[in-house]
């Protein structure tokens, strides 16, 4: 018999076949917009009361809303790995944050990419803002798919430039030896390989750059990752923004200050204002009928500054608050407008639907994805996914999670695991394991036969190693620099 994958394989070529979809000439520019630590519920149209967000509302509003998308990993590195390879990063041994820039084996391996697929198929591949996959020259973005990158290389970026009057010189000299996390924050803005002298906040030159993208390749299909830094710690925003934001009348989330729900909520406005011009852009630019937007978040958000409820816990938990993320797609002329979608759908999705746009074969090409659009256009109502499977531990062994229809079961290395409907308990509030023993096993066993697949560790971090400095071109004229 036909096995279920191949089965919906068939399926979605034939109604693709009826439907033209990908034919050629009608091929769409594809924009990816991701924020990072994006909270479940801090978009208007996933219930935000107190962060007005009308640029991703209204897209939300002409093309339709998910309300169970997932990404691969429940921290940025790894499931930012997951999202451009296409592929679930534990299959290539990707299980934690590359934590040292400069150490040469932390980062992806050489694999093809999504934008690299693209490439192949004629796009011209843009990114912008955050790529945390490593800096080596064969793991710089343009070894890795991407004709043109503007942004950092590491996990985080200062807002201001590191001579802004707000840092009174903490960043620039850094202390000899650093701290891991300021090395990252500190390394500079980058053009492809040239550094590039920074202005004003990070946000705003992020979304000025993804606007010169889309003018300079305006004739051609073209394939946009637009990887903002935002609402990602540290927590800074133009004073003129917070003060629209009175840490007084912001919502009350347990566990999150005012103060810093204020500079959050100041973040994300600015990120959905940069929406809003690439939006605009793409409009006046006459391309708007003829490119896909997708819209999600690298992992859930951070518990010290968002609001993911109903969802349980936050980022770096395995509880849907870690996993589950605001995802939001327009398709001009095929999404239905405004309707919510309630199936599973992954991060994956988007790089397999994404190729088959562009008319190449997801399948052939190993992506984990799957091609989705019949699910959008609701041209079929049929889940795209059975099944999903998480490793969440940052080393290989049984620690994971596997969702199957509405059950949800948490694997652990050492404890007994926890199931979860989450049909009638999507806040993960009472674990039905001991009542569902024959349940629990089976997916045990299932998931466990996922994991056999699952490769080693791709590096080990070296102990009282900074990794402070480097040789590389394009960090010339950083503190960071020293010729070797």
């Amino acid at each position: 018999m036909m096995n279920t994958r191949l089965i919906k394989l068939l399926f979605t070529c034939l109604l693709a076949a009826a439907s033209g979809f990908a034919s050629d000439g009608e091929r769409p520019n594809i924009i990816v917009i991701m924020a990072d630590d994006l909270g479940y519920a801090d978009i208007g149209c996933y219930g935000c009361e107190d962060i007005p967000t009308p640029h991703l509302d209204k897209l939300a509003a002409d093309g339709v809303r998910f309300t169970s998308g997932y990404v691969t990993w429940h921290m940025c590195g790894p499931s930012r790995a997951g999202f451009i390879t296409g592929r679930n990063q534990s299959t290539f041994g990707y299980y934690k944050n590359a934590s040292l820039p400069f150490d040469p084996k932390q980062g992806l391996p050489k694999l093809e990419t999504v934008p690299s697929l693209l490439q192949k198929q004629g796009y011209v591949t843009g990114g912008v803002g955050k790529w945390h996959l490593g800096t080596t020259n064969d793991q710089h973005p343009n070894a890795m798919g991407f004709d043109d990158w503007f942004g950092f290389l590491s996990g985080g970026l200062m807002y201001w430039p590191l001579d802004h009057p707000a840092y009174n010189g903490k960043y620039n000299p850094l202390k000899r030896p650093a701290k891991w996390r300021d090395i990252h924050h500190t390394l500079p803005l980058v053009h492809n390989m040239e550094p590039v002298k920074r202005e004003g906040y990070l946000t705003h030159e992020l979304t000025d750059a993804g606007i010169r993208f889309l003018e300079k390749n305006k004739d051609k299909p073209f394939f946009l990752f637009m990887s903002y830094n935002a609402p990602h710690l540290d927590l800074e925003a133009p004073q003129e923004t917070i003060a629209k934001f009175p840490a007084d009348q912001m919502t009350k989330v347990p566990g999150v200050k005012p103060k810093d729900r204020s500079i959050y909520g100041a973040m994300v406005y600015e990120l959905d204002q940069g929406v809003g011009r690439i939006l605009d852009r793409v409009d006046a630019l006459g391309l708007a009928d003829n490119t896909v937007v997708w819209f999600l978040s690298d992992n859930g958000g951070m518990k010290r500054t968002s609001d993911n409820r109903p969802l349980k816990a936050a980022k770096g938990s395995s509880y849907e608050g870690g996993l589950r993320v605001p995802m939001i797609v327009k398709w001009p002329g095929q999404t239905p407008n405004g309707i919510v979608l309630e199936e599973m759908v992954t991060s994956l999705d988007i790089g397999a639907t994404a190729l088959a746009m562009a008319g190449g074969d997801p399948v052939r090409s190993g992506l984990h994805g799957q091609d989705i659009r019949p699910y959008l256009t609701q041209q079929s109502t049929a889940a795209p996914h059975d099944v999903l499977f998480w490793h969440t531990g940052k080393a290989p062994g049984p620690t994971g999670v596997m969702r199957e229809g509405d059950f949800k079961l948490i694997v652990k290395e050492k404890g007994k695991a926890e199931l979860y409907n989450l049909k009638n308990d999507l806040g993960e509030t009472t674990n039905i394991a001991a009542a569902h023993p024959e349940r629990v096993e089976r997916m045990r066993a299932r998931w466990m036969a996922w994991n056999k697949n699952n490769a080693p560790d791709l590096w080990q971090t070296p102990p009282n190693n900074v990794y402070q400095y480097a040789d590389y071109e394009w960090l010339k004229g950083s503190q960071h620099y020293q010729s070797n």
